[in-house]
């Protein structure tokens, strides 16, 4: 097996199967640590769903009747036929399940299962009382409004990679700072957009017009509407094309893994026509030990430093970090 699926690369070593899963594994397992990364919540709720597929997948084969020991090949059936559905595991490659050593599977499945819920248990304790990384935020965001880093502008854009993140903030962020009357919005790629600001429109385009409404001009389309919202959660979504230049403070609550992705966030506002004298970039970087493992940190500014070198030197975003 492991012959005919070899690959000769190009130093002309072999590039095995094995290979392949083992780093398919770190794929998943460095993906995993980036929703970590990004927020307990996002974390938790990643955790959860793998455990739900394990167990339905424990349920299934235990359904599958042992008795059903057949001389079907996989290549005699059609696998997007209904009538073979239960007997098939998999998604893009199907396996027929008479063909798997069931004994040997279902003990990996439980052990995985114990695991993933040790983690779930360990993750759910972390509330947002005990999330330190958003009582940052908040902090964050107490500051700018009661400290402006320009006269009376107390417009913030937080970016988060992930969409379950980006609710798990609006939730709490909204509620926290609405009692001091500043609006907060929601913008997601899922259009499932969310605003305390009394608009009946929650587009992206009305939504982003009401938190920028001198660069967007709102005056022009909308001269009835008073106040705005003050605190922009976005993903990636608003990332490129929108002139955002009203906010002077943008936070990256986590680091996408391509500095150009990071660049085009700060270029919201980093934008010609800005009425601020000064604009902040606040970036939220994994901790130590979580690093070691994703190896974030280096792996961005390096590519930063690399994109600086190859542009017009004005690039990189984090060289005057402290």
């Amino acid at each position: 097996y492991e012959e005919k699926y070899d690959i000769e690369t190009h130093s002309g070593s072999k590039f095995k199967q094995i290979d392949r899963e083992n780093s398919l594994i770190h794929l998943m397992r460095v993906n995993l640590l980036k929703r970590m990364e990004s927020s307990i919540n996002s974390f938790t709720l990643t955790v959860e769903k793998l455990l739900k597929r394990n167990e339905d997948l424990l349920k299934m084969i235990e359904s599958h009747s042992s008795s059903e020991i057949s001389e079907m090949s996989i290549v005699d059936i059609d696998i997007e036929d209904d009538e073979y559905a239960d007997r098939l595991i998999g998604n893009k490659v199907k396996v027929l399940i008479s063909d798997i050593d069931k004994i040997k599977w279902m003990q990996d499945i439980q052990n995985d299962i114990l695991k993933l819920q040790e983690l779930y248990n360990h993750a759910k304790q972390v509330t947002q009382d005990r999330d330190l990384k958003l009582q940052t935020l908040k902090n964050i965001i107490s500051n700018k409004i009661q400290n402006p880093i320009n006269a009376n502008n107390k417009k913030i854009i937080i970016f988060t990679a992930f969409a379950d993140t980006a609710m798990y903030l609006y939730e709490v962020i909204s509620k926290e700072f609405l009692k001091y009357n500043i609006h907060s919005c929601l913008i997601t790629g899922s259009g499932n957009n969310k605003t305390t600001f009394d608009t009946k429109d929650k587009d992206l385009n009305s939504l982003l017009t009401h938190f920028s409404p001198v660069s967007k001009e709102r005056e022009k389309i909308d001269i009835q509407t008073q106040g705005g919202i003050d605190i922009l959660i976005a993903t990636d979504c608003i990332s490129e094309g929108q002139n955002l230049q009203d906010c002077d403070l943008l936070i990256n609550y986590d680091i996408h893994w391509n500095p150009v992705r990071v660049i085009q966030r700060f270029g919201r506002i980093d934008r010609i026509g800005s009425k601020n004298e000064i604009i902040k970039l606040v970036n939220f970087w994994p901790t130590k030990d979580l690093n070691k493992y994703i190896d974030l940190e280096d792996r961005v500014k390096n590519r930063m430093h690399l994109l600086n070198i190859g542009s017009t030197g004005d690039e990189n975003i984090f060289e005057n970090e402290k």
